[in-house]
């Protein structure tokens, strides 16, 4: 009775260790992950994550249109086309990490 206790107790620290090492893994990912290096310069990309997704906002100031797509791990995110003066989102479940963003895919 007493070594089954102990072993439930070793597996929850381990799970909960676990968590924690990915939670850190991520929100490092997360603010480390570059955009593109052909971003327009007057274009604005602004990467949140929470706990249940993430969310890219691109916010155009520039005076002409811009295009973008998401990257990230799996498939990449359709062709979003920005005027000027406005601004897009796109949201999508954890667990497909965030690459960075690619410009004129239209």
């Amino acid at each position: 009775m007493i070594q089954r206790g102990i072993r439930n107790g070793v597996l929850t620290l381990s799970a909960a260790a676990l968590l924690t090492v990915a939670a850190a893994a991520q929100a490092g990912a997360a603010s480390a992950a570059p955009a593109s290096a052909s971003a327009a310069s007057c274009a604005r990309v602004n990467h949140s994550s929470g706990y249940v997704t993430q969310t890219v906002k691109v916010t155009n100031n520039c005076g002409y249109t811009v295009s973008f797509s998401v990257r990230r791990v799996g498939p990449d995110s359709p062709c979003y086309i920005v005027r000027p003066g406005h601004y897009r989102t796109y949201k999508w479940g954890n667990g497909l990490n965030y690459q960075g963003i690619r410009w004129n895919c239209s």
